[in-house]
């Protein structure tokens, strides 16, 4: 089976987050990504890999 590959704009959709903060996932190799030509491809089972792992609530906290 052959890997379904992304570009960063359908990475963020799938995500819900910009496509600049695809980028900087790739720079900070927490999201795997190879280069081609102009473009940063990212593989899909990697993009459902990252979307399990557990986040942190950031931003202010709600007020009670």
């Amino acid at each position: 089976m052959a890997d379904i590959l992304l570009t960063t704009s359908q990475a963020a959709e799938f995500l819900g987050v910009t496509p600049s903060r695809i980028r900087q996932l790739i720079l900070e190799n927490r999201l795997p990504a190879m280069k081609v030509g102009r473009d940063q491809l990212i593989k899909k089972c990697d993009l459902e890999l990252f979307a399990e792992i557990p986040r942190a609530r950031t931003g202010r906290p709600p007020q009670t």
